[in-house]
């Protein structure tokens, strides 16, 4: 698996302000309560979704697609891919937290079905951002 870690922790870097590192990645999945899915094109990682579940409460931790594939259904197929998985372990909540400014991830969450239910102001600095807490019983 550490090559998918490389190619994930390539898109972090891209995509993310605070960008987890393979190593961060490999240590991730030390623990069974962390989940990884994939959508590969043409033999390389296009999109992922990392989240947690625990006794019932799962956290979405990570989403990203690269630019170049975005639009074409990849983070509806990850984000189906993990509703279904966590039917499958009967969690009964997922949280996630999203900057506020992310308006096409805050667009999708809300797609399916998530609702802000919180606001930490002023949360990110780089740049300054307030995160929004989303939650959705399953």
């Amino acid at each position: 698996m550490g090559h998918i870690f490389a190619e994930i922790a390539q898109l972090e870097e891209k995509y993310f302000s605070d960008p987890w590192s393979e190593k961060a990645l490999e240590d991730t999945f030390e623990y069974d309560v962390n989940h990884l899915l994939v959508e590969k094109r043409d033999g390389r990682v296009v999109g992922y979704i990392i989240f947690s579940e625990v006794q019932g409460e799962a956290e979405l931790l990570r989403i990203a697609v690269d630019k170049s594939w975005r639009r074409k259904g990849i983070a509806d197929s990850l984000m189906q891919g993990m509703m279904d998985e966590l039917l499958d372990y009967e969690a009964e909540r997922i949280s996630l937290e999203v900057r506020a400014h992310n308006i096409a991830a805050v667009k999708l969450y809300k797609k399916y079905g998530f609702k802000d239910i919180f606001i930490r102001e002023n949360y990110y600095h780089d740049p300054e951002d307030d995160a929004l807490i989303f939650q959705l019983n399953l």
